[in-house]
């Protein structure tokens, strides 16, 4: 009868029984994710504007300053922040242009990064 016990065990080990003791926790980096990207370009040449804008984020009282990319081509903003954002990006002689309900999810280590392309129109002389 221990025998046949034994051997239960053994079997139920091999095959991988699902018990609260046999979890195994994800292995996360220590990478910084950011939530929000925004390519920042003008809607009629597609030309880059990121280097001379401001992107704001807004998820109910917090509100973040996004900043720019080494590349200078894009807002990176929501790092390593989950939520449901309204984004702003403003430049000097552009209309704002502005994205309500930008949700930011995140799994057991990072944030699920969002990319976004705001095509600016240049405000008419």
């Amino acid at each position: 009868m221990r025998f046949r016990q034994l051997t239960l065990l053994a079997l139920a080990s091999l095959l991988g029984c699902d018990d609260a003791h046999s979890f195994t926790p994800p292995i996360c980096t220590a990478q910084f994710v950011y939530g929000i990207s925004v390519d920042v370009v003008d809607s009629g040449s597609g030309a880059p504007l990121a280097d001379s804008a401001t992107m704001t984020l807004r998820d109910g009282n917090y509100v973040e300053s996004a900043t720019l990319s080494p590349d200078g081509l894009t807002m990176n903003g929501a790092g390593e922040r989950a939520g449901n954002y309204t984004v702003v990006v403003a430049r000097p002689r552009y209309h704002n242009w502005v994205r309500t309900e930008v949700q930011v999810d995140a799994d057991e280590c990072h944030v699920i990064p969002i990319k976004l392309r705001a095509e600016l129109q240049e405000i008419s002389r």
